[in-house]
């Protein structure tokens, strides 16, 4: 079924929004499955994937879709952003990205991390905004745009999150995590990923295709601890998509893929192909430390789920990743 204005639970998003005077959330059902882990504290993302080379021109005029965010009663407090026209080395079209002036995360970090995004999710997503987390953790992709809002310094697992996020409703009346196919793999699996993933289908999809994208680079084998054997049916769902079943195409280097997707925003190729830039799978990671309570990954009360926001007579959908610090 598709997400409508009918849902009957609405409340006031807290912590870092103030977005505008009129913001709302609905939110999905959470899930009822066994989960496998706390976090995903145990894998960093960052030393698997390669970033793709870019080019950078400095915009004099911050785009709307970074601007509407400024303002003291906005994400962007200072009033002050700066924007940045990112192209790279696998794609012909420039991604956008902005910053406010008292992010957490600098320019260089953030293009950083969006380089190492797999092009054949990367090209799906919209602009990028970094924003001051004000000692939290958090991220929030509009469905309806593809625009991934980061808060704080955020790890590569949330930007393959949110760039999930904006291929799962690149056609929001299709969204995969909305499918009766999905819905079947939650019913006959007795597990999701981590705690996060039972926030409702649509985050369990997202954590999903953190994990899957570790299995493509390690040959097939989780992280630990996970395991597959119960959730089985939510990775042969996930592994059946395009997307993820071509790895020279979701690792390679062009962001023109003739899988037939919908709603790809990015599908210029590049001028040149670097042709060194193919599919490789990597050695396998030595496990990382446990963090402290204190650093370790947790969901935070700020923005998170899935949901319609309401801004003014406008409706976006979004949805969002929240990690407290």
């Amino acid at each position: 079924m598709s997400f409508a204005l009918s849902f009957p639970f609405f409340f006031l998003l807290s912590a870092l929004t103030p977005l505008v005077a009129s913001v709302a959330e609905v939110s999905l059902p959470g899930l009822t499955l066994h989960s496998q882990a706390t976090s995903f504290s145990t894998f960093d993302l960052a030393n698997d994937l390669t970033p793709a080379k870019s080019t950078l021109s400095s915009l004099a005029v911050v785009p709307a879709a970074c601007a509407d965010y400024q303002g003291p009663s906005s994400e962007c407090t200072t009033g002050n952003m700066s924007a940045t026209a990112v192209t790279f080395e696998d794609c012909g079209s420039a991604f956008t990205v902005c910053r406010c002036s008292d992010a957490d995360m600098s320019m260089t970090d953030g293009i950083d991390r969006l380089a190492r995004v797999p092009v054949g999710l990367r090209r799906f997503v919209g602009s990028v905004m970094l924003m001051n987390g004000h000692g939290q953790t958090d991220a929030y992709t509009n469905l309806s745009t593809g625009d991934i809002h980061m808060f704080g310094v955020t790890q590569m697992d949330t930007w393959v999150h949110e760039a999930t996020h904006s291929f799962d409703y690149a056609v929001p009346s299709a969204a995969q995590s909305n499918s009766a196919a999905w819905e079947s793999a939650l019913t006959d699996d007795s597990c999701a990923s981590d705690d996060y993933s039972l926030t409702n289908r649509a985050e369990d999809f997202a954590q999903l295709s953190v994990l899957k994208v570790y299995m493509l680079l390690h040959s097939g084998v989780l992280p630990q601890p996970f395991k597959s054997a119960c959730m089985e049916n939510q990775l042969a769902f996930i592994s059946s998509l395009p997307v993820y079943s071509d790895t020279t195409s979701l690792f390679g280097n062009t962001c023109e893929i003739p899988d037939g997707a919908q709603g790809v925003r990015h599908s210029t190729p590049p001028a040149v192909l670097d042709e060194s830039r193919v599919f490789r799978t990597v050695a396998f990671d030595a496990p990382l430390p446990s963090k402290t309570s204190s650093s370790a990954s947790k969901i935070s009360t700020g923005m998170h789920g899935l949901g319609l926001v309401l801004v003014s007579t406008a409706i976006a959908v979004f949805s969002g990743w929240s990690l407290g610090m």
